[in-house]
Parts: C-alpha cells; structure tokens; sequence
C-alpha cells in the first residue's frame, strides 16, 4: 500500500493576505446589508444598503460565514434604536459595526484575541463608528459580570457551543429583563450541551 504523508505548510503573511484576497469578495446579507473588503474598488449601491468597509486581516468575521450571518440577520431584526449590544467575540467588528449603523446607542465588543482587537478597532474607524463602540480584550469575567449587571438590551455570541455553555449563566447576568440573546457558532453535536445549559 502506498502512503501519503501531508507536512503542514505556513503561509507568510503576505501570502496568506493574498489567498484571503482571492475568496473574499463583496457580499450582500438580506435586504440590507453590503459587506465590501477594504481592498475593493467602491462598490455599486444601487440598493441603498448599508455599507460596512472591512479589512478582516487574521481576525473571523467576513460575512461570508453562515454563523456570522445568522447573527447579522438576528441582529437586523432585534435591534431597535438606542439599545446597549454586546458583542461577544467580536473578530472583525462587523456585528458590532452593523450595530452602531443600525442606532445602537452602546455597543461593548469583547474578543480573547489580541489580533481580533485590533482589527475591529481599524475597521471601526474606517466605518467612522469609533465613538459608539468600546471594544475590550476579554471575556464576560466575574468583574464584568458584576460592571454590566442587567445592562444589555441585546447580547450576540458568534463563538463555540463550549463557551457559550459555559458563560450561560453570564448572559442571564448581563441581559436586561426583557433583552435578546443571540448565539450561534452552534455545530450539531453541541446543541443539546447550548439548550441544557441556557
């Protein structure tokens, strides 16, 4: 029998920018939404979408993923004007974004990943949206638990159905009575894991 054996390849970072480059594009969410990459010529509007610049770098959150769309559209749908958004695991901004072009009046953005900070603090700036978003390296710890106690209308968590389990009781901490929580990332064999422990 003959064996393959695969040997990992790194990417530098200019050719892993390049390969990103290549599959994102453009894209449409709904009816409302237009996600267009920095490097893209200007996009043509004829819809009167909104427009969301982003520069994804290393950082999750193009659009293009089914879990980070769902909450785009949850998001849409439950957000009315003048509500406090969370945004946990952040990656690009691109929720926390859309939540400050759609009215939020505050909207906190939390990511573990320092890449991920930086990222959504470049993308918040080209989006001209800096002012309405605070974006935190971090998680919903004790402390903040205790900081933001009953304060969001609207919580969105695009991360693992592990950690979502696990901060379950966060979340109902940090709702208000009342409030929305969106929660997606959710593969098959952790759903019943997310629905015990919420």
């Amino acid at each position: 029998k003959e064996a393959t054996i695969l040997k990992e390849r790194r990417l530098e970072p200019d050719q892993w920018l390049d390969s990103l480059k290549s599959h994102f594009s453009t894209v449409e969410i709904g009816d409302w939404l237009m996600v267009k990459p920095s490097w893209a010529s200007e996009a043509r509007n004829a819809s009167g979408r909104l427009v969301i610049e982003l520069d994804p770098g290393a950082a999750f959150g193009t659009g293009l993923h089914p879990t980070t769309r769902l909450c785009l559209i949850g998001l849409k749908e439950y957000l009315k004007p003048s509500m406090t958004v969370l945004d946990l695991g952040t990656g690009t901004g691109i929720i926390s974004i859309a939540a400050a072009k759609l009215g939020a009046a505050e909207v906190l953005a939390l990511d573990i990943d320092p890449v991920a900070v930086s990222s959504t603090k470049s993308n918040l700036a080209v989006n001209c949206v800096s002012n309405g978003v605070l974006v935190r390296r971090g998680t919903l710890s004790g402390r903040a638990q205790a900081n933001y106690k009953d304060h969001f209308d609207l919580v969105i968590a695009n991360i693992t159905a592990r950690t979502i389990s696990e901060l379950s009781r966060a979340f109902h901490k940090v709702v208000k009575s009342g409030g929305k929580l969106i929660v997606s990332g959710i593969h098959d064999e952790g759903l019943d894991e997310v629905l015990l422990s919420l």
